[in-house]
Parts: structure tokens; C-alpha cells; sequence
């Protein structure tokens, strides 16, 4: 599974679609909470779609800035926890 893929298309199509940001893609190192494309509310909503998608469990503890601050921090979170 292209765990990036996955998460950049969930964000530009369902969290990002609110901004029109006119973005047909996000660059992996590209900050998405400085960027504005994912807000408190998108971070809650990834969250969800995180653990539906790729079968996982997010804890509270782990719902801080460097792991949602890019698609690439993203990928390798998601990443990591699919191995536990």
C-alpha cells in the first residue's frame, strides 16, 4: 500500500477541498500545519480515516505537531505503528 499516496489524496480531498487551495498535489516535505491544510479539525478527521484505512490505533499522546507536520512524518507514523 502507498501509505503516502493514500494520505495525500485523503487530505486533498477531503480536508483540503474546504480552502481551495487550487492543489493537485502536496509535496512530502511540504509543512501542512504552517500551510494551513490541516487545522485541528483535519488533524481529528485524519486521525479517523488513519485508523479505519490502515488498521491502527492513534493515542492521544501520539497527536502532537511533528507527527502530522508533513506527508512524510505522516507516512513514516503510519508506517511505524503498522509494525507494532
Amino acid at each position: 500500500m502507498d501509505v503516502i499516496g493514500e494520505l495525500e489524496k485523503y487530505l486533498l480531498t477531503e480536508v483540503a477541498i474546504d480552502m481551495d487551495l487550487g492543489k493537485k498535489s502536496l509535496a512530502p516535505d511540504e509543512n501542512l500545519l504552517t500551510q494551513g491544510i490541516i487545522d485541528s479539525l483535519g488533524i481529528l478527521k485524519l486521525v479517523s480515516f488513519m485508523e479505519k484505512i490502515f488498521g491502527i490505533k492513534v493515542d492521544n499522546e501520539e497527536i502532537i505537531p511533528e507527527n502530522f507536520q508533513t506527508l512524510k512524518a505522516l507516512a513514516e507514523f503510519v508506517e511505524k505503528k503498522v509494525k507494532k
